[in-house]
């Protein structure tokens, strides 16, 4: 079996059964960046995919979904979720980016450290129901912790955190 198709396929639980951290993750001005510089951004997104990725793999988690530039990813633990949070934004300053990115004002180097997209990231535990997606076969979360782990992404601007 292949070790990324065994850890991503399966969703995760505490060891209670049915408690979860929901991670939700969002490149702040996407929008606009793909507005001003469509082909840097998809070179962009291609770095920012990839790091996310291959990161869930190495938490333990599961990929929920994706909807555009944004990730919803379970872990079993609370830790699990935040150390994923705390080594994206590591990850994320260390890529390398297309360097027509820094012309954005959001992706723009501050104070010598930052130099690609910035993404705010929320993360939240606790109870979730778990159904699977009728089309896509997945596991898809919901519940109050989803609800608030997605507005703790959005509620803080800036990008570069885990709230």
């Amino acid at each position: 079996e292949d070790p990324v198709e065994a850890i991503t396929s399966r969703p995760p639980v505490s060891s209670s059964g049915t408690h979860s951290c929901l991670v939700f993750t969002d490149i702040e001005k996407s929008t606009d960046s793909w507005g001003e510089f469509p082909s840097a951004m998809r070179k962009a997104l291609k770095t920012h995919n990839s790091v996310i990725r291959s990161l869930i793999v190495r938490f333990c988690g599961y990929e929920v979904k994706t909807i555009g530039d944004s990730f919803m990813v379970a872990f079993a633990s609370l830790s699990e979720g935040v150390e994923f949070g705390i080594a994206v934004q590591r990850e994320l300053l260390a890529a390398s980016w297309p360097p027509d990115l820094s012309e954005l004002p959001q992706c723009s180097i501050e104070d010598g450290l930052w130099s690609g997209v910035r993404v705010r990231i929320g993360v939240n535990f606790g109870p979730v129901l778990i159904e699977e997606n009728p089309v896509t076969a997945r596991a898809d979360y919901f519940g109050q912790t989803v609800n608030e782990a997605a507005r703790l992404e959005g509620a803080f601007g800036g990008g570069g955190g885990v709230h």
